[in-house]
C-alpha cells in the first residue's frame, strides 16, 4: 500500500500560496493532475509552473470565491479539463481577527462567505464528478484547531471553522455509500505570510517584540516545532491515497502537539491575499 495518487484528478482551491500551494505541489509529486484554484490565473501561475517544471501537470483554475456566480462555472471547467475529479480540497478561506463589538459586517461577511459559503458551493458543484468517481474519491477540508479554541477575538473564524467541520461529519454521511471518504485537517500555527502578518498585530496588541513573540508562539506546541505547510500537504495525501482508505468523518489535528491556552492558527489561503 502506498500514497501515490498516479492518475488521480484533484481540485485545490485556494493553492495560489501557501498550505494550498502546498497540497497542489505534493498531490503532483504524487502523480496527480491538479487544478489550481486562485483569484486570478497570475496568481495560479507560478505554482502551475512549479509543478511543470517539476515533471507534473497542472493549470490555473481562477475564480473569485466571493462572488458565488463564479464558483460553479470554475468547478464544471476543472472537472472537464481533469476529465472528471477523484480528490477535492476546500482550502481557501479568510481570517480577521476582530471581537463581537469591533466585527463589521464587512468582515464577517469575508469570512462567512469564504471559509463556509464557498466551500458548500464548490462541494456542490464538484459532487457529481465526484459520486461518478467512487470509491476512492475523497474530500477535503482545511479546518483549523481554531474551531476548538474558545477565546476572545476568533469568535466569527472559530464559528466558521466548527461550521466546516460540521457540515463535513454531514457530507461524509451522504456521499459514504458511493465510497467517497470525507474529512477535516485542522491545523495548528503553521510557518506562512498570513501567520507572520497575524503575530505583528498580536505582538503589537499585547506590547511585545514581534520576532520574540513569532519564535516562541509558533512552536508553542508539545514538540517545540515549527510546523510548516509540508506537514499539512503530507496529511493531504495520506487521507486521499489508498492508504487512508478507511478514513472518514474525521477531524485529523496537525499542530505538533497543542498546548493549552495556546492561540489558534489563522489559515493561510488565496482568498486572503
Amino acid at each position: 500500500m502506498e500514497t501515490s495518487l498516479h492518475g488521480r484528478r484533484a481540485l485545490v482551491t485556494g493553492a495560489g500560496s501557501g498550505i494550498g500551494a502546498a497540497i497542489a505541489e505534493a498531490f503532483a509529486r504524487e502523480g496527480a493532475h491538479v487544478a489550481v484554484h486562485a483569484r486570478s490565473a497570475e496568481r495560479a501561475r507560478p505554482v502551475v509552473d512549479a509543478i511543470e517544471a517539476a515533471g507534473g501537470r497542472a493549470f490555473a483554475a481562477p475564480a473569485d470565491l466571493r462572488d458565488r456566480a463564479a464558483i460553479a462555472p470554475m468547478c464544471r471547467a476543472a472537472v472537464e479539463q481533469l476529465g472528471g475529479l477523484d480528490i477535492l480540497v476546500n482550502n481557501a478561506g479568510v481570517f480577521i481577527r476582530k471581537g463581537v463589538a469591533e466585527m463589521d459586517l464587512e468582515s464577517w461577511d469575508a469570512m462567512v462567505e469564504t471559509n463556509l459559503t464557498a466551500s458548500y458551493l464548490a462541494t456542490q458543484a464538484a459532487m457529481p464528478a465526484i459520486r461518478a468517481s467512487g470509491a476512492g474519491a475523497s474530500v477535503i477540508f482545511v479546518s483549523s484547531i481554531a474551531a476548538g479554541a474558545y477565546s476572545a477575538g476568533w469568535g466569527t473564524y472559530a464559528m466558521t471553522k466548527n461550521g466546516l467541520n460540521a457540515f463535513m461529519h454531514c457530507l461524509a454521511d451522504e456521499l459514504g455509500g458511493a465510497g467517497v471518504r470525507v474529512n477535516s485537517i485542522c491545523p495548528g500555527w503553521v510557518e506562512t505570510r498570513m501567520a507572520q502578518e497575524a503575530h505583528r498585530g498580536l505582538a503589537a496588541e499585547i506590547g511585545l517584540d514581534y520576532e520574540t513573540h513569532y519564535a516562541n508562539n509558533m512552536r508553542a506546541n508539545m514538540l517545540g516545532a515549527l510546523v510548516t505547510t509540508d506537514s499539512i500537504a503530507d496529511m493531504a495525501v495520506f487521507l486521499a491515497s489508498e492508504r487512508g482508505r478507511h478514513i472518514t468523518a474525521q477531524e485529523l489535528t496537525v499542530c505538533g502537539g497543542c498546548l493549552p491556552g495556546a492561540s489558534a492558527e489563522p489559515q493561510d489561503a488565496e482568498a486572503a491575499e
